[in-house]
């Protein structure tokens, strides 16, 4: 009796695995670009439908257009992480910024985070401190010393973290651990 009923319920738990319902469609929106990954192929869709999801996105664009908001320009921009000139800019080749720096600069921190790591293990970037911001930044400054900050501290935007050495500067930002652009967000 017992071995029956157990064959019964995996049976209909196995068919339900593979039913021939429709499939729902997984919309995944990456909010930094709106950029939207639908396989309609995989669907039988025609591929010239417009998501509803970029209806939307255009819907609340022209509301933000009628009613202009009063922006805190605190909160918007990055901080750049030394006051000096760059150097070098972002390449494919050179993932970061290159400053001109003198030794005992101030090196700042960006934007709020936490400091998720502090080492040497990359010999010819020095001393390293990255820290992680929200929406899945990282920042990473270089060649620094005299550091005044521990691994796990939380830092605001503008806290001195560390200073410069007598090498160049070098700052990267990574966005889920693919290296961006920092001009874009630093000001």
């Amino acid at each position: 009796m017992q071995v029956k009923l157990f064959s019964l319920i995996t049976a209909l738990f196995i068919s339900g695995c593979y039913s021939q319902a429709p499939k729902q469609a997984v919309i995944v929106v990456e909010k930094s670009s709106n950029l939207e990954n639908i396989n309609y192929q995989r669907l039988g869709k025609p591929t010239n439908i417009k998501p509803k999801a970029k209806r939307v996105t255009n819907q609340l664009m022209e509301e933000t257009r009628s009613k202009p908001k009063k922006i805190n320009k605190k909160t918007v921009h990055w901080q750049i992480p030394v006051d000096a000139k760059v150097n070098r800019t972002f390449s494919k080749k050179h993932p970061g910024l290159s400053f001109s720096t003198h030794n005992g600069q101030a090196i700042r921190s960006i934007r709020d985070g936490k400091i998720i790591y502090i080492g040497n293990k990359m010999k010819s970037y020095g001393q390293m401190i990255i820290v992680r911001h929200p929406l899945g930044f990282n920042s990473t400054y270089t060649q620094t010393q005299a550091l005044q900050v521990a691994l796990g501290d939380q830092v605001k935007k503008g806290d001195v973290i560390a200073s410069t050495n007598n090498q160049p500067f070098y700052f990267e930002m990574k966005k889920f651990d693919q290296a961006i652009n920092p001009l874009k967000y630093l000001k």
